[in-house]
């Protein structure tokens, strides 16, 4: 591909010499990239500064029209994602390096790994694109750049469980964007802060089609418009009060024998103080008993509890021997009732894909791997009294489709979780801002328990209620209310993302098939 032949006659100057400069030097543009790709992180939860990814990406649309080999366009993608990954998932270090029992040269191998295995995707999305318009005229360029960045995205989202984590959607908490995950979800937003990315790119470096540039602009008008004026796509009933427990409790010394009973303890007793509450939420694996141990011994609890008309949800590990395996699990008891086991396994942390060739290596190096079965899809909510509660165990609030399916049969929306496994990183603070946007999505309260925190109670709209800090042994009290209606999102899913990315291609194929008339 000749890039002079590709370009509109009025790319001149130093907008032309930055374009050259991908195929000339592109070992220098990659590290560019890198660089970017690592600054891309400050958009997300904690730091929320959103105009940096869009620049980055904006940039990374640049340079794939500037790459002249499929190498070049690999190697741009990649580059980008490995300095968003290094920097925005390098807390999975953390689990491995204090947890696995393994050496700091097998930690980093395998946090390095496992950064360059999310980061492929990008590369090859990058590789898509290029032989793609190889075969396009250039007028799809912003289309296809939207495309493949989905498709890719939504690949690493899936396969062996996915990682669907920084999204790009997941910048716009801060911004108008926010108010279009009621429409259309996370991949919605993301698709919007593709096409802005790449519309910027082609306005401003290539000074070509603004017609894209135009109707961005008027996505974010929409949802500026939203953002002042939001609609009331459902409407809270009820309130409910809930107390949150959190036991602070070091992992590892969570699962010692001598802690079980102590611990065990504590939250009893953290119960017994919040008795008037209508819901008790303890975090995930809190009681580190099987569940079939530890139900005789809180069979008289749980009857005190259904005398003040108190739930309690708690983690509980559950063994089934009719399965002949382990389930990680939330139950309800006293004033409730239900047993759910998590569906959507952490990928090498509660399972091993593809055991049959990872398995082997990870006992050669000694690292305990869990051996968590899922649980079977489609089942029911938990209850607490007449309220219905959708559940979800750590991991699975980043899946969307997974809690959109739940909501319809739910009241109120709970997730627990035991984030200590990455200390005092940004990944327990990435993992609040995703169920936050479960819940803008789903239009219900959130409740959040986790043992390290951040434990937190999260409105309809996304807005965090309250909290507790990290790191402390405490509860918290709060309300919840229960909804009634359904956002757009809920009832329809993706049909706006699908009406967006056919609206995109129109707006392509419609001057292309002019000019062919």
């Amino acid at each position: 591909m000749n890039i002079n032949a590709t370009l509109p006659t009025n790319v001149t100057g130093w907008r032309l010499r930055l374009l050259q400069s991908f195929s000339k030097h592109p070992k220098k543009q990659s590290a560019a990239l890198f660089l970017l790709g690592a600054l891309s992180t400050l958009s997300f939860a904690p730091f929320y500064i959103w105009p940096i990814y869009l620049l980055a990406m904006s940039y990374l649309a640049f340079a794939w029209q500037g790459a002249q080999s499929n190498k070049q366009s690999f190697a741009f993608g990649l580059s980008f994602a490995l300095g968003l990954f290094g920097t925005g998932i390098s807390w999975v270090y953390v689990s491995i390096a204090n947890f696995g029992q393994v050496g700091l040269p097998i930690a980093i191998g395998i946090t390095l790994a496992f950064i360059t295995a999310a980061s492929l995707y990008w590369g090859l999305a990058g590789l898509a694109y290029f032989q793609t318009m190889k075969r396009l005229p250039k007028v799809w360029a912003i289309p296809v750049f939207v495309s493949m960045i989905m498709v890719f995205e939504w690949l690493r989202s899936t396969l062996f469980t996915g990682f669907p984590w920084l999204l790009p959607g997941y910048i716009s908490e801060l911004n108008w964007l926010f108010e279009l995950l009621p429409v259309g979800g996370i991949w919605l937003v993301s698709t919007i802060v593709a096409l802005t990315a790449a519309a910027f790119a082609h306005t401003v470096f290539l000074k070509q089609h603004y017609r894209f540039a135009i109707f961005t602009l008027f996505l974010w008008v929409i949802a500026g418009y939203l953002a002042m004026t939001p609609p009331n796509y459902v409407t809270p009933n009820e309130k409910h009060s809930v107390t949150l427990v959190q036991g602070n409790v070091p992992q590892d010394e969570k699962w010692l024998a001598e802690n079980s009973g102590p611990t065990l303890t504590y939250y009893q007793q953290a119960t017994i103080e919040n008795i008037n509450s209508d819901i008790v939420v303890w975090p995930e694996t809190a009681i580190t008993y099987v569940l079939h141990q530890v139900k005789p011994y809180l069979k008289p609890f749980s009857e005190d509890l259904a005398k003040q008309n108190t739930t309690l949800i708690t983690g509980v590990p559950v063994w089934d021997e009719a399965r002949n395996g382990y389930f990680n699990g939330v139950w309800a008891t006293g004033n409730g009732f239900g047993l759910y086991e998590k569906q959507k396994l952490v990928p090498f942390g509660e399972y091993v894909p593809l055991a049959e060739w990872f398995g082997p290596i990870f006992d050669l190096f000694g690292m305990p791997m869990s051996q968590f079965r899922k649980g079977p899809v489609n089942q029911p909510t938990l209850q607490a009294g007449e309220l219905s509660i959708a559940p979800f165990i750590c991991y699975e609030v980043v899946y969307p489709s997974l809690v959109r399916a739940m909501v319809r049969d739910s009241d109120i929306l709970l997730t627990i979780s035991n984030d200590g496994w990455f200390g005092d990183s940004i990944g327990p603070l990435q993992h609040l801002q995703i169920a936050q946007f479960r819940a803008k999505e789903s239009g219900r309260y959130m409740i959040r328990a986790t043992n390290t925190g951040v434990s937190a109670i999260i409105d309809e709209k996304g807005h965090i209620s309250s909290k507790l800090p990290q790191f402390v042994r405490a509860t918290m009290t709060g309300n919840v209310s229960t909804m009634s209606g359904n956002t757009p999102y809920v009832m329809h899913g993706n049909l706006s993302l699908w009406g967006l990315l056919l609206l995109l291609f129109m707006l392509a194929l419609l001057p292309y098939r002019r000019s062919q008339a």
